[in-house]
């Protein structure tokens, strides 16, 4: 099992300075799946839904009251944001093929994803929302987010196009929106791989200026 602070220091090597708030939803996904593909944690350290998100306590407790950008590793140096950068204290090189696999997949997958859209697909998700259940929106909650959920869920949109499917249309609808039948059969066609998100995004440009 790895250590979460080498974790987090990869994922700042890769991917340059970032800030805390964020660095803690790339690690909370990158044990998800490592848990959905490989049923078991990437990590041992409990991960907590707080308001804003998922937390590992350790991390935010190194990181507590840094508001800029956590830079650290190779390409520590760069600049984003104000404030002051706090340095992982882990050291990637002691991470294994398998972590360096799992942690390479998750910054392709969630890398691109702006700041504000990372923090809503989260809170969402079923793993968060079920580990806030009965908690005020604005309350501080140290409760942990359960691994056994978090591999069933992630592992289930991994298997399953439906579930897929079905999961983004309950994820829209919680948010106001509502999935017609022709956009449900995009979702599925892409979930399916018989078509690529990109042919799909290509099309709603060519129709409505914008995806």
């Amino acid at each position: 099992m790895e250590n979460v602070d080498d974790v987090a220091a990869c994922l700042v090597e890769v991917l340059g300075p970032v800030r805390p708030g964020r660095l803690q939803k790339l690690v909370y996904y990158a044990q998800a799946w490592h848990l959905a593909d490989h049923s078991e944690p990437l990590f041992a350290d409990d991960i907590e839904a707080r308001k804003n998100g998922p937390v590992v306590r350790r991390l935010h407790d190194q990181w507590r009251g840094r508001d800029g950008a956590t830079g650290g590793g190779r390409q520590g140096g760069g600049r984003q944001g104000g404030g002051a950068r706090a340095r992982p204290a882990g050291d990637p090189a002691r991470l294994g093929q398998r972590a360096h696999a799992v942690l390479a997949w998750t910054v392709r997958s969630y890398g691109p994803l702006p700041d504000d859209e990372l923090a809503r697909i989260v809170r969402i998700e079923t793993p968060w929302r079920l580990a806030r259940k009965g908690w005020l929106a604005a309350r501080r909650s140290g409760k942990v987010i359960d691994p056994k959920v978090m591999a069933d869920y992630y592992r289930g949109l991994r298997t399953s196009a439906e579930t897929a499917v079905q999961v983004a249309v309950g994820s829209a609808r919680l948010e106001g929106y509502e999935f017609g039948p022709n956009s449900a059969d995009r979702l599925r066609e892409v979930a399916t791989g018989t078509r690529t998100a990109d042919d799909v995004i290509a099309e709603l440009v060519t129709r409505f200026g914008t995806p």
